[in-house]
């Protein structure tokens, strides 16, 4: 289906509290594709996801959540009251990310899928105007205020003395504990990625070079940094395409609490240290790049 027809059908499920509806929907999920497809090699894998859970704002067609999530969401919880739930390991250090999510969230749907379980967060991309406090109330679809998805999954449960091999090293605090929350967030263009410290780790070294002839590249300053060594410990984790940047864990300049800061790397090649604090990056960044307020 079009765009045009996949938010007018969205805005039906939704104001009418249509759970199924809402299944089908889900399944098209482009994120939701690729993830089925990693997980089990066939982008057919997001066809057989199932609805396991459905909060709404304004309550109207709410499924209990399965028994058996990893988020332990307990029965007869409220959207709020469910976002406040799966978040409360980390509120104290990202309040501003937090208000966001309840300001901007419309749903939050509980799937399986490839005998997993990940968390939906339904809200509205590139909107324009106040959000409704009705689902009922939604505009109807001019081109913009298209429905989005942005897919948690579930928690990474490590220890401070568990060494992530790929690391040589247990994940640091703050990075730890958000992955205790969601391994991964991603949507349609926006990819938080705490999962891959145990699959592929995403750094610039002077290894990038080796073999390659050095007069391929310019000479610029970056280029010079990274033959230096200044990136060896720098990990990407996190990019989104509509805002053309990368973001890297500096995994050599840490706060007083070991938590490591968070260095940007724009389209245009260039790279910043020492960054932003990671609670700061997640408290004040994340919401724009997620819904642009």
């Amino acid at each position: 289906m079009d765009i045009d027809e996949a938010n007018r059908m969205w805005r039906t499920v939704l104001a009418d509290g249509d759970p199924r509806g809402v299944e089908q929907l889900l399944r098209s999920d482009t994120r939701l594709r690729l993830l089925g497809h990693e997980w089990s090699g066939t982008l057919k894998a997001a066809e057989t996801a199932e609805l396991r859970g459905l909060l709404l704002l304004g309550g109207a067609g709410d499924v209990p959540f399965a028994v058996d999530s990893p988020w332990g969401i307990p029965a007869g919880a409220g959207l709020a009251d469910a976002l406040e739930h799966v978040w409360a390991p980390v509120a104290r250090y990202c309040p501003g990310f937090l208000a966001a999510l309840r300001a901007e969230v419309l749903g939050l749907a509980l799937v399986a899928m490839e005998g997993r379980y990940l968390l939906g967060y339904l809200h509205l991309a590139d909107r324009n105007g106040e959000l409704p406090r009705d689902l009922k109330d939604l505009a109807p679809y001019t081109g913009s205020d298209s429905l989005a998805v942005l897919w948690g999954t579930a928690p990474t449960s490590l220890g401070p003395t568990d060494v992530v091999p790929l690391l040589d090293e247990p994940l640091p605090p703050g990075v730890r504990d958000l992955a205790a929350v969601h391994a991964s967030l991603t949507s349609f263009d926006f990819d938080l990625r705490l999962d891959r410290f145990t699959t592929t780790l995403g750094v610039s070294t002077l290894a990038d070079y080796e073999g390659e002839d050095p007069s391929d590249y310019g000479q610029d300053e970056d280029f010079v940094r990274a033959v230096n060594g200044e990136f060896d410990r720098w990990i990407r984790f996190c990019t989104c395409d509509s805002a053309a940047e990368a973001y890297f864990l500096d995994m050599a300049d840490r706060d007083a609490h070991d938590v490591p800061w968070v260095a940007l790397s724009s389209i245009n090649g260039t790279s910043e240290r020492p960054g932003d604090p990671f609670w700061d990056w997640l408290d004040k960044a994340v919401p724009s790049l997620l819904f642009c307020v």
